[in-house]
């Protein structure tokens, strides 16, 4: 059995398995409280580069929390930013595990940002108030200077952030329920031309890798694009190109199933393909989401 054989296999085992959805569950949340954390480093330091605009170097309130010790900060910003990294690459991982491969919704993208925005929002109204108004008053040297613009800018950053962190997470979430509806949407399409449409033999005609570099410059295969050619129930060859995800997805050139509406054989959102025989719902390939 070759590897894209034996990862079908492990896909089609796992699909459902309800120890991935509890899974799924516990790390959704571990990433869900790691993204609070991150909010809380983001609050933190938004209130420490205020309190330093605002007041004078002489103003020893501490505006840094000291719960974990010396260290907190750089925990928060650590465990935040790790944690929901890590944990939204391991949730992914074990959703596509459960639903058996294919598009999945964005979920964990909205968690994550709301998460970090209720902290911002909590943790703005504890920020450090000036000890005047419009003025750094320096308490050692008596120089005091007036606020500047920026400062007037640092001084309503705990009411301006807040809003604009519920703003990015709303547009998140926005984004979220829009993609979730068409992922619904395509997922309905793709049963009922189960159910009644006709398949066609394809072929595949062309193959692009699609290569990602990472920061340090490294490149890796992420999946290809393949073009596959198909002949409609009119009798009129058509083109469809989709992404196939994954180095072990790569399909060689040969032969496709393809599934397509009959009475709209030119709507490529109508159009599903398959690169090997007796596919699963799920490995239908629709239009990238």
């Amino acid at each position: 059995m070759d590897s894209a054989s034996a990862r079908r296999a492990k896909l089609r085992q796992r699909a459902g398995d309800g120890r991935f959805l509890a899974w799924v569950i516990a790390v959704a949340a571990a990433m869900t409280a790691c993204s609070v954390l991150l909010g809380l480093a983001i609050a933190t330091t938004a209130d420490m580069l205020r309190h330093s605009v605002i007041d004078s170097v002489f103003d020893d309130r501490e505006s840094i929390p000291t719960f974990w010790g010396v260290g907190t900060l750089g925990y928060l910003w650590s465990l935040g930013m790790i944690g929901t990294l890590v944990g939204s690459i391991v949730a992914s991982w074990l959703i596509d595990a459960y639903r058996g491969g294919g598009p999945q919704p964005r979920i964990l993208a909205a968690l994550a940002s709301c998460a970090a925005a209720v902290a911002i929002v909590v943790d703005a109204p504890t920020w450090l108030n000036p000890l005047a108004v419009g003025i750094r008053l320096d308490p050692v040297f008596h120089e005091d200077t007036s606020w500047s613009v920026f400062g007037w800018i640092a001084y309503y950053a705990d009411l301006w952030l807040p809003v604009l962190s519920v703003a990015i997470a709303g547009l998140v979430v926005a984004h979220a329920i829009r993609h979730y509806r068409r992922l619904r949407r395509q997922i309905a399409d793709r049963d009922r031309l189960l159910a009644e449409g006709p398949r066609a033999k394809g072929a595949v005609t062309a193959v692009t890798l699609r290569i990602t570099t990472n920061d340090q410059g490294q490149r890796s295969v992420a999946g290809s694009e393949v073009t596959v050619r198909f002949t409609d129930a009119q009798g009129a060859d058509r083109w469809v190109t989709r992404f196939s995800r994954g180095r072990a997805a790569i399909p060689a050139a040969g032969p496709a199933e393809v599934l397509f509406d009959p009475r709209r054989p030119d709507d490529e959102d109508l159009v599903f393909v398959a690169f090997h025989p007796d596919p699963t719902p799920q490995e239908w390939i629709g239009t990238e989401l």
